[in-house]
């Protein structure tokens, strides 16, 4: 089959239900498929540990979701690119978006888990200089802050803490993860900060003993 036109796109998927939709809706999704298992491909680190058939299906349902979006917007073509070209741009974008909500989704208490031992050791990363008493003094405290965390502050300030300041995601991301508004996050945030505080004031402690314990 000669590739279609822009115009012989819009025909044939604006055209009553019957055989020229049909093979322009078959066509369009097995492009798009394409498109969509090509930067699958190209983000394989995010998808490490997923089997063949996994990532062909997410791509299925990408394709098949794209496929349903370009058919509810062909109004909104302007014709300023291929067709293929925009279409594309729709399944890639949905790709980007699911490939985002799930790695951020894996902010659950039980993947924080499993990565907390290399967290809180990259807090005593022992230093060139550092003496055993000093690097004994960071381990006490690692204790400590690692006994409050778990033990004082709820699910969602425990994984907000260990996600924004010990590894490091932004602000936006942790928020899309745990559903909150930007504003909500700080204060989630704030206040988990509050409580950790209270808990070393409670044994007799400031932030600032735990700071020095790690200054270089």
């Amino acid at each position: 089959m000669f590739p279609r036109s822009n115009q012989d796109w819009l025909w044939a998927l604006n055209e009553s239900p019957g055989e020229a939709q049909t093979e322009a809706l078959d066509e369009l999704h097995d492009f798009l498929l394409r498109a969509v298992l090509v930067y699958l491909s190209q983000n394989r680190h995010e998808l490490a540990e997923w089997g063949r058939q996994a990532v062909r299906g997410l791509a299925e349902d990408l394709a098949q979701e794209a496929l349903l979006e370009v058919r509810d917007n062909l109004h909104t073509f302007r014709g300023e690119s291929k067709f293929t070209t925009w279409a594309c741009r729709v399944v890639i974008n949905r790709a980007a978006s699911e490939l985002r909500r799930r790695r951020y989704s894996d902010l659950s208490l039980d993947s924080l888990r499993e990565n907390e031992p290399a967290v809180f050791q990259s807090l005593v990363a022992d230093k060139e200089r550092a003496e055993p008493e000093h690097l004994a003094e960071r381990r006490n405290y690692l204790a400590l802050l690692r006994e409050i965390v778990e033990t004082e502050l709820g699910e969602r300030q425990r994984l907000a803490v260990i996600a924004v300041h010990w590894q490091g995601r932004s602000m936006d991301e942790v928020a899309e993860a745990l559903g909150l508004s930007r504003n909500a996050l700080y204060k989630l945030l704030h206040d988990a900060r509050k409580n950790i505080r209270d808990q070393l004031i409670a044994r007799h402690l400031t932030p600032g003993d735990i700071l020095a314990a790690f200054e270089e």
